[in-house]
């Protein structure tokens, strides 16, 4: 095909010229993945979207809206599209940025804090449940020492423990 001018680029274009077509992807497509490029700071982004402005060009046949300069519309063609991606993606950004922000909002307001003292909880209870309390679950002594260190039984520990948990249960229950 012999070199040919933008305005009868444009021509052969509208007469449905495939050569036509990819004499202009040929003469184009660089500059406009450059210009993709400076908007997108994507290198494939800025590729896919100049892609698929040419199959938008060619299969809805975008270049009849053509009137002034094929280099102008295509420029401009492609900046527009670029920055509809910019837009969208800061808006979905923004959309994701709220959404974290709600649902942190929200689990604050659903699971407050409780302002829970363990040790008032703990100096609440009798001083054998306490103690039978502190030495199996904080000190993680066996059932047996701790019973031995106590001078109780194992049976008088575990009924000790079990009346402490029920009450730290129920205090944190009231609590909340």
């Amino acid at each position: 095909m012999e070199i040919l001018n933008d305005s009868q680029l444009i021509e052969q274009l509208k007469a449905g010229d495939k050569e036509a077509f990819e004499a202009v992807f040929k003469k184009y497509y660089k500059l406009l993945n450059i210009s993709a490029f400076y908007i997108l700071q994507d290198e494939i982004e800025a590729e896919d979207t100049v892609q698929g402005f040419f199959v938008d060009l060619w299969e809805k046949q975008l270049f009849t809206n053509i009137n002034s300069s094929l280099k102008a519309y295509l420029t401009t063609a492609i900046r527009n599209r670029c920055l509809k991606k910019v837009e969208s993606e800061t808006r979905t950004q923004k959309k994701l940025a709220d959404y974290k922000y709600t649902l942190t909002e929200v689990e604050e307001e659903e699971t407050p804090a409780p302002e829970i003292y363990p040790e008032k909880m703990l100096a609440d209870l009798s001083i054998q449940r306490m103690q039978a309390f502190t030495l199996v679950h904080y000190e993680n002594k066996k059932y047996k020492d701790a019973a031995l260190e106590m001078g109780i039984s194992i049976n008088s520990l575990k009924t000790h423990l079990k009346l402490a948990i029920k009450t730290l249960k129920e205090g944190l229950k009231s609590a909340k």
